[in-house]
C-alpha cells in the first residue's frame, strides 16, 4: 500500500511538473511573428575589433596633439561636404572664433590691356593694337581688352612675346578663372572638449584634416 502511494505521488508530480513547463511555453511570445521583412534583412557591415581599436587609438593620438593649440585648421575637405561642415561648425557656436579661408586655384590665364577710364579710351587702344597686327580682341563691360585666354601661364607669355614684338605696349598676363580647390577653417583657442569634438567630426570625412597652426 505504501509503495502504492508512492508511485501515485511520483505521477502526479511529474503531471504537475509538465503542467507548468506547457504553461511556460505558451506564455512566450513569439516575436518573429512581429518581424517585417525578415528575409530582407542583411548585414552591411562589422567593424573588427582590432580595427575599432586602431580607429580609437588614432583620434587618442591626435586629440592630444592638438591640445593646447593656439589654433586648429580643418582643412581637406572634399566640395560636396563643405555645406555640412559648415553647418557642423556652426552648431558648435563658435562665434569670432571661427574663421574661414578658400583656397583657390587659377585654372585660365589671360593676356589683356588693363580697364581704360572710359570706352573711347579703350576703343582707340584697340584700334592701335589691330593696326600693329593683332586682330583677335575684344574691349570687356570695364573697358579692358581681351588678346586671348590660355590654359597655362606658359602659353600665355608665349603669346605675350609675340604681342609686344609687333610693337604693342602695356599689354599684360593675368590670371582669368579661379576654382576652389580647398575650403579650410581655423578654429581659435579650442579647449580640450572641443579637441575632442573636431577629432570626432573629422573622421567622418575622408580625406580631410586637422592640424594645429599659429593663429593668423
Amino acid at each position: 500500500m505504501g509503495r502504492f502511494l508512492f508511485f501515485l505521488l511520483l505521477v502526479a508530480n511529474l503531471a504537475y511538473g509538465a503542467h507548468l513547463w506547457l504553461s511556460r511555453e505558451r506564455d512566450v511570445p513569439d516575436l518573429s511573428r512581429r518581424e517585417k521583412n525578415a528575409s530582407e534583412v542583411k548585414i552591411v557591415s562589422i567593424t573588427p575589433p582590432a580595427n575599432a581599436q586602431q580607429k580609437a587609438d588614432e583620434a587618442r593620438r591626435q586629440a592630444v596633439a592638438l591640445a593646447g593649440a593656439a589654433c586648429v585648421e580643418f582643412a581637406g575637405i572634399a566640395a560636396a561636404d563643405t555645406g555640412k561642415v559648415r553647418d557642423a561648425l556652426a552648431s558648435l557656436q563658435l562665434g569670432d572664433r571661427l574663421s574661414e579661408r578658400r583656397l583657390e586655384e587659377v585654372t585660365r590665364h589671360w593676356v589683356f590691356v588693363p580697364p581704360a577710364k572710359d570706352r573711347k579710351v579703350a576703343e582707340a587702344a584697340a584700334a592701335q593694337l589691330k593696326r600693329q597686327g593683332v586682330a583677335e580682341l575684344s574691349i570687356r563691360p570695364d573697358n579692358a581688352i581681351s588678346l586671348g585666354v590660355f590654359s597655362t601661364e606658359d602659353a600665355a607669355f608665349r603669346f605675350l612675346g609675340q604681342v609686344e614684338a609687333k610693337g604693342a605696349r602695356g599689354v599684360q598676363v593675368g590670371p582669368f578663372a579661379r576654382e576652389l580647390k580647398d575650403l579650410a577653417f581655423t578654429i581659435r583657442e579650442p579647449d580640450t572638449e572641443l579637441v575632442a569634438r573636431l577629432t570626432l567630426m573629422q573622421r567622418d570625412y575622408p580625406g580631410s584634416a586637422l592640424k594645429a597652426m599659429p593663429c593668423p
